[in-house]
């Protein structure tokens, strides 16, 4: 929902709310003068709640304060109603709106919220992999596996940044070597289309590594931590796998970067690679990202940066506030 009264920061004299939901846990905090406080985020089990509003209410109950402008970046399609993909919280905006006496509410995505983040973040929450310097005018790129694959784009418009969310973790998965195609072959054995999220998530590691386990004459399967854990302490199928994975993930944001001109830069993103910095920084990540014989001097002058912060989808929120373009 975007409604028709600009939040000012400087006007507004009452923090404004923000929120990051996801299935099992909503983030709320301040923002004060279009900054988050820090010391203000709490976190909510949504299953504890009925719906969005007792939440709310409950928050700014436990921070003695009231808010009349909140931003709200949810796990799952955004409209006029909102049904949550993996909890069972559903409302419409307008209706919530009243029952939250909110003079402006914005609701988005979260990944939108993870893409407007990018341009506040600081160099402490970046770690930078491979080469190549940002055009800083230019579009941006955010890509990050977790419960899916989000992906995103970001460009600035007349002082303002863009977000240009889209569904490119749903586009076709495709083999370049041949143990890419081992693995399609065995992919497509269960299902006739396969996505770049169906490798490229937690659960799409756990689809790789019982691909890779079959592949070499057994049949395990683990959960996604599992493989992290024993691909990090030894060497083995796990490894085999989570080393692939990163050479995917590689080849995944240089197909998008290309497709967006992302000499912003591309950013990784999402709740399953800030877990191992240093194993993903020594992966074929960037080898793979660069390797395309027409196109590898582009791709070189691109950077690539791990997203560490914290709280990236509530820095997002604060920004899409005052953002008109949002």
């Amino acid at each position: 929902m975007n409604d028709h009264i600009t939040y000012n920061p400087e006007t507004h004299k009452q923090p404004a709310l923000v929120a990051d939901i996801g299935g099992t846990n909503a983030r709320f905090a301040l923002c004060r003068n279009g900054i988050l406080d820090e010391t203000s985020i709490q976190v909510l089990a949504c299953n504890d709640y009925e719906n969005l509003d007792n939440a709310v209410k409950q928050y700014l109950s436990d921070q003695n304060t009231t808010a009349t402008a909140a931003c709200m970046a949810f796990a799952s399609p955004v409209g006029e109603c909102v049904s949550m993909t993996n909890n069972h919280w559903t409302f419409n905006c307008t209706e919530m709106q009243h029952k939250l006496s909110l003079s402006s509410f914005k609701v988005i995505n979260d990944f939108t919220a993870q893409a407007l983040a990018l341009p506040a973040l600081q160099k402490e929450e970046l770690i930078k992999i491979g080469v190549g310097e940002a055009n800083e005018h230019a579009a941006k790129l955010i890509i990050g596996p977790g419960t899916g694959l989000g992906v995103a784009g970001l460009k600035e418009v007349n002082d303002h940044w863009l977000p240009l969310p889209g569904e490119g973790g749903h586009a076709a998965f495709s083999a370049v070597t041949q143990q890419d195609t081992d693995v399609l072959n065995h992919l497509q054995s269960e299902a006739d289309f396969v996505s770049w999220e169906d490798v490229l998530c937690g659960s799409g590691l756990e689809r790789l590594y019982r691909a890779h386990s079959a592949l070499s004459g057994e049949h395990n399967s683990l959960k996604d931590f599992e493989i992290t854990t024993s691909a990090l302490q030894e060497e083995g199928i796990a490894r085999q796998t989570l080393l692939h994975f990163c050479e995917l993930l590689g080849r995944a944001a240089s197909n998008s970067a290309l497709v967006m001109g992302a000499q912003g830069g591309v950013y990784i993103a999402g709740g399953i690679i800030p877990r191992f910095p240093e194993f993903f920084a020594e992966s074929r990540f960037r080898h793979s990202f660069d390797k395309n014989n027409k196109m590898v001097d582009y791709l070189k002058d691109i950077p690539t940066y791990l997203v560490v912060a914290d709280n990236p989808g509530l820095v997002g929120a604060c920004q899409a506030l005052d953002n008109p373009l949002v």
